[in-house]
């Protein structure tokens, strides 16, 4: 097995309660803006239903319920499969158990929220990743995704953390064919790993 999976089906329900309550209201905040420029929608709850956001790595579930919540169509899933379970039992609709590498949908979503998901994925892989969520998109659909800042790879308990900064991601999310919006750094929200940065992504297909 996936020793990053494995990690995460054998520490789902505290790795959820310890990220469950971490506040990525800004970072949301960010990227429905920009998918409703995109897509021409008013605030209105009728409205937002019309747009489907896929939660590709949505771990707890935090953000696919706080997208639900808003009013948005949400499509969530995890490679992990005690994830999805602990993530189902937050959201109260089915959770998906899919692998990046087997992600199959074709122009299905008006965003993509990849919020400390795609890290894990390597920096051979990651490339043909970003093609499956580009075919994923809708035209005009937008993506978010997070990294932990740096340069090279990072290990923490058992897990592979591969790491980048403004250039490295810039060019990367342009070689797979995303215009991009912003790149923009900022702090961690858990508490007593304030000091720790991530570099965030907002892109259009």
């Amino acid at each position: 097995m996936n020793p990053v999976i494995s990690y995460y089906d054998k520490n789902a329900e505290e790795f959820c309660r310890a990220t469950k309550d971490a506040d990525m209201s800004f970072c949301r905040d960010r990227f429905l803006h920009l998918l409703e420029q995109r897509n021409y929608i008013k605030k209105s709850k009728s409205d937002k239903s019309k747009i489907h956001i896929l939660d590709a790595g949505c771990g707890s579930g935090r953000d696919a319920k706080a997208f639900l919540d808003a009013g948005y169509q949400v499509t969530a899933l995890d490679g992990s499969r005690k994830m999805c379970e602990e993530a189902k039992k937050l959201i109260k609709q089915e959770v998906y158990c899919i692998k990046f590498e087997e992600l199959q949908f074709q122009e299905e979503f008006n965003g993509i929220w990849a919020c400390a998901s795609l890290l894990h994925i390597s920096f051979a892989e990651i490339s043909g990743v970003l093609k499956r969520l580009w075919n994923a998109l809708r035209e005009n659909g937008v993506l978010y995704a997070s990294f932990k800042y740096g340069e090279g790879i990072r290990t923490d308990k058992d897990r592979l953390f591969f790491n980048y900064e403004e250039t490295a991601l810039n060019n990367l999310m342009i070689n797979n064919g995303y215009l991009i919006e912003d790149i923009f750094l900022t702090q961690d929200v858990r508490k007593s790993r304030e000091g720790e940065q991530w570099i965030n992504v907002l892109a259009q297909k």
